[in-house]
């Protein structure tokens, strides 16, 4: 019975770390998770709002709460990036309705504001770095992550006007800003650490000192 425990322990602990690296049916991509660029989230939200947003909400954020964050002045977010004329306080909804999306897709696209904690980043990295031609399926192209894709490769213009480098760059804007976007607060809390961590080396400090003087006041 012991024997019959640590043996689905070991296959359960392999199952998981073989997850934890596989995209699929390949391995993942490296990617460093870096969301304290503004300017580099600041890409990845033109990019998700100018190729991702028609289809896939972010409808747990906010406009102001990413303008704010990611230190946009609210009248330049307005007039380039919010495309239907709704309010900066509102939640990022599209306005394509279920019944269009079913009629002219096929389904309802899902919405990505927690893409990134259901996903890890890697591999939402390499899915989308991992679009290739396929004339058998209804867009032209599959994905070697997700096999048999419904979704259209929207970056291929992109892709086939930049260099691999560049075209790289602009997935991991993407990606990161996938990885803010799932949790805003993140940022603040790696700061109020910070302080935190800081706050304790004082007060340790201090104490060490005080401790000194009450030892010799002992002697």
């Amino acid at each position: 019975m012991k024997l019959l425990s640590i043996l689905l322990l070991f296959f359960t602990f392999n199952s998981f770390a073989a997850d934890e690296y596989s995209c699929g049916s390949i391995e993942c991509d490296e990617f460093k998770v870096n969301i304290s660029n503004n300017a580099d989230l600041q890409n990845g939200l033109s990019t998700y709002m100018n190729y991702c947003y028609g289809c896939h909400s972010l409808q747990y954020s906010r406009y102001k709460r990413v303008a704010d964050d990611l230190e946009i002045p609210i009248d330049l977010y307005v007039n380039n990036l919010i495309y239907d004329g709704s309010k900066p306080g509102e939640l990022m909804k599209i306005s394509l309705s279920k019944e269009d999306a079913v009629n002219w897709l096929g389904a309802y696209p899902p919405d990505l504001t927690l893409e990134a904690r259901v996903r890890k980043p890697e591999w939402i990295y390499t899915y989308l770095r991992s679009y290739y031609s396929d004339s058998s399926r209804p867009y032209g192209v599959n994905n070697l992550v997700y096999k048999n894709v419904s979704m259209p490769h929207v970056l291929e213009d992109l892709q086939s006007s930049m260099t691999e480098n560049e075209y790289n760059k602009v997935i991991s804007d993407l990606t990161n800003f996938l990885v803010y976007v799932s949790d805003p607060s993140s940022r603040e809390r790696k700061q109020m650490g910070v302080y935190v961590l800081l706050f304790l080396l004082l007060f340790t400090s201090f104490a060490f000192l005080l401790y000194r003087e009450y030892k010799k006041e002992l002697k």
